[in-house]
């Protein structure tokens, strides 16, 4: 799950549209109780909108079971049909409650013990309890599927029914913000159970309960499912048992659409909203008074990636990463992608704790890079790519190509390797290729998951297909390893922004930057906003 968002949910095969904007990163409470929120309300709230809301979208669709997706088409859905013990408001990052009234973690953040409402009920009426919140998580963990990795070292037992404890082998402080994931959904574990889910340990081979779940939702959210034709089209129908207060649409219609598709069904349509348009293709809308346009910076990063074994690539030689670092042309890459992208000053995406300020951002110095060479000739370095991918509209062959012009100018003659991009991750993931234009998107909103970049990161992670050692970069290393276990997130953010500045000194990351991206919607709607978690909150999204 560490290789790269590309390799995560592409499926080797197509790229994954942009995520949207996040709220600035912040504090929920390690130490006290967080403020609680509503334990009860009505089937629809007063003003709430009628008629039917039209999402399109270019799916990723791998299914909406919690326990196996992990794509941004799937997370949208799926966070429209359950509930998580803690949340996020449209486009933020804090966690605030949901099926959790409370919380109070340990000052070590091992430990953290939920109290859940009273009031909280499944679709089908029965109240939710501590039992189907250990049952939900535990089958993430044992299912063994794309979103296990997110509770790796968690165990989680209930005192009683009202109260959950979630515990973590070590210290992790980001472990709040994961709970607001859609794969840590909660499901009735009664319902589960008479369609053959198990969270036993052997779930990965024993659970036969995903078929079910791709034609009936077992939650408690706002939604319940209609119609479901994976890959074409789904229909959410408003959840008359819903515990909370419904502010949505009674009907939801989410469709997959080509881009240009999309470009014409907004303007044609009422209540509708595009999440796929090109930065150049929401441009041409600005001027149309029937829609909304928002165009900014994604919270996904290309970047160029180098490998440090010697052996491999001259990139090992910390002169020619100097001078590849001095030789970009950021401002250069930005404009690729559009109006709203952002040159990356660091690995952090800018909406995150823990980012750097532009003003950190490395400048173009074609003097200084060939002073850095001391005098090199003759360099030579094989650029690979994913050759079918176009994550955020932005073809990564196009990206590779300004690469090569720019170290040409510092005479370093770079070749073009572009694969399809189930070869590029194989070769990626096995250290084999010398220098990579890569991509990176967030598992969840917290810098913690951005620790994959620290030298000697474990497990299957950038530092190792680069050959990053703890011994490359000791004080680095030691860095990440407290900044991942820091509890307050102002010290936190101190820190990984320190972290960041000694990446952009030296190190095998060249982040380029923050491609744009876009959400048109029909003028009347509100909560029209992209968001890092949800691609798209949809119980959130209003109209007038």
């Amino acid at each position: 799950m560490q290789i790269s968002r590309l390799g995560r949910t592409v499926g080797l095969a197509a790229a994954v549209g942009a995520l949207g904007v996040a709220g600035c990163g912040g504090s929920a409470s390690t130490d006290s109780p967080a403020a609680t929120g509503s334990t009860g309300g009505t089937a629809k709230a007063a003003g709430a909108p009628s008629g039917t809301l039209v999402v399109d979208q270019s799916f990723v669709d791998k299914g909406i079971d919690p326990g196996h997706e992990f794509t941004p088409t799937n997370n949208m859905l799926v966070k429209a049909m359950y509930d998580t013990l803690v949340t996020f408001e449209p486009g933020k990052t804090d966690p605030v409650p949901s099926l959790a009234e409370s919380w109070k973690g340990t000052k070590d953040a091992k430990s953290f013990t939920f109290t859940l409402r009273d009031g909280a009920k499944f679709s089908d009426g029965t109240p939710v309890t501590s039992a189907d919140v250990v049952f939900s998580l535990n089958r993430l963990v044992n299912l063994q599927s794309s979103g296990a990795f997110l509770l790796d070292g968690v165990t989680v037992t209930a005192p009683d029914d009202k109260t959950v404890v979630v515990k973590s082998k070590t210290s992790n402080p980001a472990l709040l913000r994961i709970l607001a994931t859609p794969p840590t959904s909660i499901l009735n574990s009664k319902v589960l159970k008479a369609h053959g889910g198990t969270d036993a340990k052997d779930a990965n081979k024993a659970d036969k309960a995903e078929a079910y779940l791709q034609t009936a939702s077992a939650g408690s959210g706002p939604y319940v499912l209609g119609a479901a034709q994976q890959n074409q089209q789904y229909t959410l129908n408003a959840n008359p048992k819903y515990w909370g207060e419904a502010k949505g649409y009674p009907k939801v219609v989410v469709r997959n659409m080509a881009a240009p598709t999309q470009l014409l069904n907004v303007q044609r349509g009422s209540n509708e909203i595009a999440l796929d348009l090109s930065a150049q293709q929401a441009g041409t809308l600005k001027s149309n008074g029937a829609l909304q346009v928002t165009t900014d910076a994604s919270v996904n990063i290309f970047d160029v990636e180098a490998n440090m074994d010697s052996g491999v690539s001259p990139t090992g030689d910390a002169a020619v990463r100097k001078a590849i670092r001095l030789a970009l042309d950021y401002d250069g890459y930005a404009k690729l992608s559009g109006a709203g992208a952002v040159q990356a000053p660091g690995v952090i995406p800018s909406q995150f704790l823990g980012a750097l300020p532009q003003s950190d951002a490395v400048k173009q110095d074609l003097d200084a890079a060939k002073q850095a060479l001391g005098g090199k000739s003759g360099i030579k370095v094989k650029l690979s790519y994913p050759s079918d991918a176009t994550p955020n509209g932005v073809s990564f062959a196009s990206v590779a190509q300004k690469v090569k012009s720019d170290l040409g100018k510092i005479g370093i003659d770079v070749s073009l390797d572009g694969r399809p991009a189930v070869t590029f991750l194989k070769n990626y993931a096995a250290g084999k290729n010398q220098m990579s234009v890569s991509y990176w998107g967030p598992d969840y909103p917290d810098p913690n998951d951005y620790l994959v970049y620290a030298p000697g990161a474990p497990g299957t992670s950038r530092a190792n297909d680069n050959k990053y050692t703890k011994a490359d970069a000791p004080d680095l290393a030691a860095l990440g390893e407290k900044a991942g276990r820091t509890l307050d997130d102002a010290e936190r953010g101190s820190l990984f922004q320190e972290l960041q500045r000694g990446f952009n000194k030296d190190s095998p990351y060249f982040p380029l930057f923050q491609p744009a991206q876009a959400i048109v919607g029909s003028k009347n709607l509100t909560n029209v906003v992209l968001d890092p978690t949800y691609t798209l909150n949809i119980p959130a999204v209003g109209g007038n």
